[in-house]
């Protein structure tokens, strides 16, 4: 609608849920904006196929996006998006940048799994785990972080997205390390939307836990790999 209002020729917005289809729709009819806007009750993947080959928008606008930034489809989003865009097609977000740091906190894991009782054996219930990354708010508990704050991936939607991404972290504080802490800044023009830890807002931090706690030592750096649904992996140092 605030495309709509603001000068846009038309506008084609996608939404694969029928109760938030027919919202939607409602909506634009409430605001006397349904002549300039069509809601499409598909995927935009389902969408891009029934339209002709020409069908090259001059904007495209995205907010599919979780804390750790895959989890809402962002590969077959991105996907979608380079195979309409073309050159001078402005995309918002135009890139998202992640930045991680390896934490301790047992406070933290513990969330995403159980320990052995006094009484009971209860491990099991952790073959649910979460191994990808789970949201937090990193700052309802207690924890020490064990490393610089590093920029760990840049997406970008008009480029295609490696299965996995590679990167070291050097640690300043030994000792158990359970996993990385991650937020982003996605930026539209001039503005950034975040999940940063030292902002407040409603957004969630991400969690990747490691598959175990490894023990880390000061001034050493250790090899990470993120693969594409979030997980990431210590390959040691």
């Amino acid at each position: 609608m605030y495309f709509a209002r603001h000068g846009t020729k038309h506008v084609y917005t996608c939404e694969v849920d029928a109760q938030l289809y027919e919202i939607a729709v409602r909506n634009i009819r409430q605001n006397k904006l349904e002549d300039k806007i069509t809601v499409v009750h598909a995927s935009s993947s389902e969408y891009i196929k029934s339209q002709p080959k020409s069908f090259k928008p001059d904007i495209i606008f995205t907010e599919t996006l979780d804390c750790g930034v895959l989890g809402e489809g962002y590969a077959s989003i991105a996907k979608d998006i380079a195979s309409i865009a073309h050159k001078n097609t402005i995309i918002l977000p135009e890139s998202i940048e992640q930045f991680g740091f390896l934490i301790n906190s047992s406070e933290i894991a513990e969330l995403n799994s159980i320990a052995n009782h006094k009484e009971f054996d209860l491990t099991c219930i952790n073959t649910f785990s979460t191994r990808s990354y789970f949201p937090i708010r990193y700052q309802m508990y207690a924890s020490a972080t064990m490393s610089p704050v590093k920029k760990l991936r840049t997406y970008n939607y008009r480029e295609h997205l490696d299965e996995r991404s590679t990167f070291t972290m050097t640690v300043y504080r030994s000792g158990k390390c359970h996993g990385i802490v991650t937020y982003f800044h996605a930026k539209f023009g001039h503005s950034v939307v975040t999940n940063d830890v030292r902002d407040s807002g409603h957004w969630h931090q991400a969690f990747h836990p490691f598959p175990q706690p490894i023990e880390v030592t000061t001034g050493e750096s250790y090899t990470m790999v993120m693969q594409n649904d979030g997980s990431i992996i210590p390959l040691g140092n």
